[in-house]
């Protein structure tokens, strides 16, 4: 079997790309050079002049069914006495960004956006977010480029979730060799031994998409400093109990304390 007919075939199992128009409420498109095309990013500010630096940015990376004009202000609502820019990134094949929807490309893009953030941010700390396939590029660039700091939901270590996922009930080799398609710079669990920065996780511990055990795998690995909310009841997209949400939001400002003396 061709390795090129493995790697798509490993696209199509984890990407669900979609690019009909989505209302962006009052989000600011950008298109940041890529290859020979551009990447869709949309930013919003919260409680920032648009005249003033904001004291954080945030680069948000969506799940493999999210699209960037449907980004909530989260977690920026946590801080409330605090201005943060998001910016929150469609990658190829997703909404306006050009190009076609690859694992192979995800690397190459978090390198893109994160460089073109940093030159925004000039200096001012950086927090990365990742939903459940958004995860991958966060812990690469955790791993590669240490921003501030990291807020992480369902983390899936991709070669081990299609391997707990499919190889019980389809021919094993044939999935196993699929899992090899997983390049080596989106090894989570890889990236998570290598990361330093702090991190708050969230763990969805009844979740049918991302197994808890995988899931585990990526934090029981993560180098850095961090901490850890297991949601009991949740499945993948469960919403928070008042309870898991207040513990949450400790969590968050926790991690603000840590990367607040990264400022300059």
């Amino acid at each position: 079997m061709p390795r090129t007919f493995l790697s798509w075939l490993a696209d199509r199992l984890i990407l669900c790309p979609t690019r009909h128009p989505l209302d962006a409420a009052d989000k600011s498109r950008r298109l940041i050079p890529y290859g020979v095309g551009a990447l869709e990013v949309w930013t919003q500010r919260v409680r920032a002049e648009p005249s003033a630096a904001p004291d954080l940015y945030v680069l948000k990376f969506p799940g493999t069914a999210g699209r960037a004009e449907r980004s909530t202000v989260h977690p920026a609502d946590a801080w409330p006495e605090r201005s943060c820019e998001l910016w929150t990134l469609n990658p190829p094949g997703y909404g306006g960004s050009t190009g076609t929807a690859s694992l192979r490309s995800m690397a190459a893009v978090a390198d893109t956006i994160l460089a073109q953030v940093r030159r925004q941010a000039a200096g001012r700390p950086i927090l990365v977010t990742g939903n459940s396939l958004g995860c991958v590029s966060a812990l690469y660039l955790a791993a590669h480029h240490a921003p501030a700091g990291l807020v992480l939901r369902n983390p899936p270590p991709l070669r081990e979730v299609i391997v707990e996922r499919f190889g019980r009930r389809c021919w094993r080799l044939g999935v196993h060799l699929l899992a090899k398609q997983i390049a080596p710079e989106l090894d989570a669990i890889r990236n998570a031994a290598s990361a330093t920065i702090p991190a708050v996780f969230i763990a969805a511990q009844c979740d049918r998409i991302v197994p808890p055990q995988c899931q585990q795998q990526v934090i029981d690995a993560y180098a850095g400093p961090k901490r850890v909310l297991r949601l009991a009841q949740a499945d993948h997209h469960t919403l928070m109990t008042d309870e898991e949400a207040e513990a949450y939001r400790e969590s968050l400002d926790w991690l603000y304390r840590q990367i607040v003396p990264l400022r300059p």
